[in-house]
C-alpha cells in the first residue's frame, strides 16, 4: 500500500465544476456522483492520499500552530535530560569496564631480582650475627656486676664495725 502526503500552505479552495451540472449542488443526470470536497480549514492542510489517488484525509491546521505551544518546557527538558543519560550509559559504561579490567589484569608484586636478594640474605645473617654478639656482651656485663656486688658483700663482713671498737 502506498500513501503519500501532501502538504500545502493556505490557499483559497479551488471549486471544481463539472460540465452540465446544475449549480445547486444537486449532480446531473448523466453524469457519475463525485465525492465532496471537504471544506478548506484556515491556515495550513495536510492532503493524505491513497495508492490510487483518493483523497482520505485532510487535516487543518490553524494558522500560527506550534508545537511549541502544546508541549511543555519541563517535558522537553525531561526528554533531553533521559536521551543524555541513555548517551552517557552507552557511551561510559564499555569505557568503565574496560578501565577495570585493565586494573584487574595488572601483575602482583614484582619479583626481586637474584642479586638484591642474596644481599638481603647477607644483611640478615650480618644483622643476626650483631644480636648474638650483643647477648653475649650484655650476658659478660651481667657476670661483671654480679661479682662485683658479691665483693662488696663480703668486704662488709669482713670488716669491723664501728660499734665492736
Amino acid at each position: 500500500m502506498k500513501i503519500s502526503i501532501e502538504y500545502r500552505p493556505h490557499q483559497a479552495p479551488a471549486t471544481t465544476q463539472i460540465a452540465g451540472a446544475p449549480t445547486d449542488g444537486a449532480p446531473a443526470q448523466g453524469s457519475a456522483p463525485t465525492s465532496p470536497t471537504p471544506p478548506a480549514a484556515p491556515g495550513r492542510t495536510i492532503t493524505i492520499r491513497g495508492p490510487d489517488g483518493s483523497q482520505t484525509t485532510v487535516v487543518g491546521l490553524p494558522p500560527g500552530f506550534s508545537a511549541r505551544d502544546v508541549i511543555p518546557p519541563q517535558a522537553v527538558d525531561i526528554s533531553v535530560a533521559f536521551f543524555l543519560t541513555i548517551a552517557f550509559i552507552i557511551i561510559g559504561l564499555p569505557i568503565a569496564r574496560a578501565i577495570a579490567r585493565r586494573m584487574d589484569r595488572r601483575p602482583g608484586p614484582t619479583q626481586i631480582p637474584g642479586e638484591v636478594s642474596a644481599q638481603l640474605n647477607q644483611l640478615n645473617q650480618a644483622v643476626d650475627a650483631i644480636a648474638l654478639e650483643v647477648e653475649r656482651i650484655s650476658e659478660g656485663q651481667r657476670f661483671t656486676t654480679r661479682l662485683l656486688s658479691e665483693q662488696r658483700d663480703v668486704a662488709r663482713q669482713t670488716l669491723p664495725s664501728s660499734t665492736d671498737r
